[in-house]
Parts: C-alpha cells; sequence; structure tokens
C-alpha cells in the first residue's frame, strides 16, 4: 500500500504547484483543482494503509553466547601468586540464583600481618539475570572507581584495608577482596580471572 500513498503525494504535488502556477496566469484552475483533490485522496488512503512500521526484531541471547563451564574453572588459582602465598581454602559455596558458585582464600606466608586475597565466582543462567545481580552487588552511598574489567565492573577502595572489586562478564560475575593490604593492588588478579573466562572452550 506504500505505492498507493507515493503516488498520491505525487499527484497533490504536483496538482498544488500547477494551481499556483495557473492561479499566477489567471487560468481556469478547475482541472488541476481536480487533480490535487485526487492526489489528496489517495495520499491519505496509501499512508492509513501502510500502518506503522514493523518494529525490528531484538537479538536473542542463544546458548553459545552463556558461559557453562563450573565456577571453579575461573577462580584464582595458587600458581596466580608470586612465591610465599599460601591457599587457606578452596570450596563451592551459594549464591542465590547462580547455576554454580566457588569460593578461594590465599594469604601471604611470610607477614605477621598478611595480606589477604578472597575470590568468589559465580555463574547464573543469563546475562539478565548477572546483571542484576551486579548491580546489586554496588555500594550505596560510596564513590567507586571503573577498572574497565569484564562487561561491567567497578572498585570499592573506600575503606583502603579492605578493597572490593566486582565485575560481570557475560553471566558470569566475580567478586574479589584484597584486604590487609593498604598498598596492594587487586585489578591484576581481577584481569588474570578475565582472562580465564575469555579462554574458556
Amino acid at each position: 500500500m506504500e505505492t498507493v500513498g507515493i503516488i498520491g503525494f505525487f499527484a497533490l504535488a504536483v496538482g498544488i504547484i500547477m494551481l499556483i502556477v495557473n492561479a499566477f496566469r489567471k487560468r481556469r484552475l478547475r482541472t488541476w483543482g481536480i487533480v490535487a483533490g485526487v492526489g489528496l485522496v489517495f495520499f491519505i488512503i496509501g499512508v492509513s494503509l501502510s500502518g506503522p512500521a514493523a518494529p525490528s526484531p531484538q537479538p536473542t541471547q542463544t546458548p553459545s553466547q552463556l558461559i557453562t563451564e563450573d565456577a571453579s574453572e575461573m577462580v584464582l588459582t595458587i600458581t596466580d601468586f608470586e612465591p610465599g602465598w599460601v591457599q587457606h581454602g578452596a570450596q563451592s559455596t551459594t549464591k542465590e540464583g547462580a547455576q554454580s558458585a566457588y569460593h578461594v582464600y590465599f594469604y601471604e606466608g611470610k607477614s605477621l600481618y598478611p595480606s589477604v586475597v578472597q575470590n568468589t565466582t559465580a555463574v547464573y543462567p543469563s546475562i539478565e539475570f548477572a546483571q542484576q545481580v551486579y548491580f546489586n552487588a554496588i555500594p550505596n552511598n560510596v564513590s567507586v572507581e571503573n577498572p574497565k574489567i569484564g562487561d561491567e565492573s567497578f572498585l570499592d577502595i573506600s575503606v583502603p584495608m579492605q578493597k572490593l572489586l566486582v565485575f560481570r562478564k557475560s553471566n558470569v560475575v566475580v567478586w574479589l577482596w584484597l584486604q590487609q593490604d593498604v598498598f596492594g593492588d587487586v585489578k591484576p588478579y581481577a584481569r588474570i580471572i578475565e582472562k580465564r573466562i575469555s579462554t574458556l572452550p
């Protein structure tokens, strides 16, 4: 029905133009008035029948976009640390709605007050679910940094002795804590995990 509207539009335009020309020439306007009127009718019919444009299809989330490996394959391991670090714990844990979740705990064994790194990784059934979990993890009334890791991330250093970095990669959310280390940097550990997630088969 778009063709009818186009034809009507051109007929209307031609009719109006010729009416103006003939008005200046003081000639009879009846014929071109009829053309303009018919054109207007066709234009209205074409527009009314064509209706609104169909919305473009939204991209659907396919299983191939989701990470399905167990969370234990995406956490830090002792090989990610310098010599002298000790692994204190590694176990499955629970995160509401997660398909799998895993927690690991490391500390630097040489110090009387050792630095501590803790990492929890959770795999969720959809990207939307993981986005909501990430959003809920953002602290209120605290200024956070964006370390630009994963699809979205934040770094909370409001308490220097307990830095918290959280990032989302697809349907996976990762929590990292660096404790008892005022000058330490938690971002390198987050990038190790991000790379590990990106290289999963």
